[in-house]
């Protein structure tokens, strides 16, 4: 199996894990198609009427400045395909060995901010 095609298998199975950890919570979780540059994120939660934006990454190397660009632009994608406002939107990326419930949840201060007010 080459390396493109494992990378794209354990990306699948991570969303796919994420999807189920919050379905098991009891929270509404799907993962999203993809959309080529319109992209809109890799798994959206509906959590009391509030929209979670999630980018997936089970990767070797943490490129925060990459992972936190690409779900900037899908969470503006997501709010443009719905004509509503942009979604709070976190890169959840898998640590090596560890569950799901052990993975890092990534956010900008900004948005942590306005998630507390």
């Amino acid at each position: 199996m080459s390396k493109i095609k494992y990378n794209k298998i354990k990306g699948r199975e991570f969303e796919i894990g994420v999807v189920e950890f919050f379905r098991k919570l009891g929270f509404n979780a799907e993962r999203l198609r993809l959309s080529g540059k319109e992209d809109e994120g890799d798994v959206v939660v509906i959590v009391a009427g509030e929209t979670y934006l999630f980018e997936c990454k089970n990767t070797a190397r943490l490129e925060l400045d990459e992972f936190w660009r690409q779900i900037e632009l899908e969470a503006k994608n997501y709010a443009k395909a719905r004509k509503t406002k942009q979604p709070l939107h976190y890169v959840l990326w898998k640590r090596k060995r560890k569950g799901i419930n052990q993975t890092w949840v990534i956010q900008s201060l900004e948005q942590w901010l306005e998630e507390k007010q």
